[in-house]
């Protein structure tokens, strides 16, 4: 990997450059989806600095790439403004990406497949090559724990503000689903029902799902607004604005888990489309594969496609 670049001095430091990508993750369309800075060579960073250089971007999360210590592809840093963050779909996406935009990281044929590493742990990025663009993926592999014991229906209706005729209930049913984060995932009937519901704090503290410790609930839909997409998702939650919509790919293993449940899958392997968000407001749009075999974990691909929509340098005293 190349070494950054050495500049002039500021109060008596060396500065030195280092090149950035800014990727719009999971559209094909720039200025849409999730907005990410990705340093591509950030060797030689201390966290601090790249805590000092995530709060200059101020994007959600900006992503450091750093040499891989086990013989991986490379090793990842993720920040947000507020502190270091674990590597999750969206960041591992723009990583790959802006590795391949920049020549750092060789696509060879329509499937490569590679990987990425984050303190101790290691996780496998399949990259796929066709005639619509690159697209890349994060597998996960997740023992889901699931609880058919959830608020009834009227307690819902409480929790999310809505009405009875809101609420799926002939298709689909409320389950509380765990791949290391649990989720409350409610399915509802409409796209306008999904931007209607918010959390209602109150209720939730006097519902049956207050002893549950899940502070997020995953409300959808089958209505989507795009073609491609199977089913649109919302996270709200605690110390969430309800004009929040913010990114889905964490609550993915779980709401696989729940379909496996759910729709009583057959065992193979699924793919389906996931809409984020509406289209006037930065939509993502999500490819989720996973294989479902009986007594065993349930392994999980996460990934879109992206957009390399910016870059330059940012100077850091060494």
């Amino acid at each position: 990997m190349a070494q950054a670049k050495h500049g002039e001095q500021a109060d008596g430091l060396p500065m030195v450059d280092y090149q950035y990508s800014v990727v719009d993750v999971f559209t094909e369309q720039p200025f849409s989806g999730a907005q990410i800075t990705v340093f591509t060579e950030a060797a030689g960073l201390s966290d601090t600095q790249m805590q000092v250089m995530a709060r200059e971007t101020n994007h959600s999360d900006t992503v450091f790439v750093v040499p891989a210590n086990k013989g991986n592809a490379a090793r990842l840093k993720v920040f947000s403004p507020q502190g270091e963050r674990e590597v999750g779909s969206h960041t591992t996406v723009a990583a790959a990406f802006a590795l391949a935009e920049t020549g750092k990281l060789s696509v060879n044929g329509e499937l490569s497949r590679l990987k990425f590493e984050q303190g101790q742990r290691e996780f496998p990025v399949l990259l796929k090559q066709s005639g619509s663009g690159l697209m890349a993926q994060l597998g996960l592999s997740v023992q889901p724990q699931i609880d058919h014991y959830v608020p009834d229906g009227h307690e819902l209706q409480q929790i999310l503000g809505l009405q009875a005729s809101d609420m799926e209930v002939l298709k689909a049913r409320p389950l509380f689903v765990s791949c290391d984060t649990p989720y409350l995932i409610v399915p509802l009937r409409s796209l306008d029902a999904v931007y209607r519901a918010s959390f209602h704090a109150e209720a939730w503290a006097q519902s049956s799902a207050s002893s549950i410790p899940v502070n997020e609930i995953l409300v959808y839909c089958r209505e989507t607004e795009s073609e491609k997409a199977d089913f649109h998702l919302r996270l709200l939650g605690s110390g969430r604005s309800s004009q929040d919509d913010p990114p889905v790919g964490a609550a993915i293993p779980a709401f696989a888990a729940y379909l496996v449940n759910v729709q009583k899958l057959a065992g193979g392997t699924h793919a389906l489309w996931v809409e984020r968000g509406r289209s006037t407001v930065r939509q993502s749009l999500l490819k989720v594969e996973f294989d479902q075999q009986p007594s065993a974990p349930l392994s999980v691909r996460i990934g879109g496609a992206a957009v390399l929509v910016g870059g330059g340098t940012m100077r850091c005293p060494n």
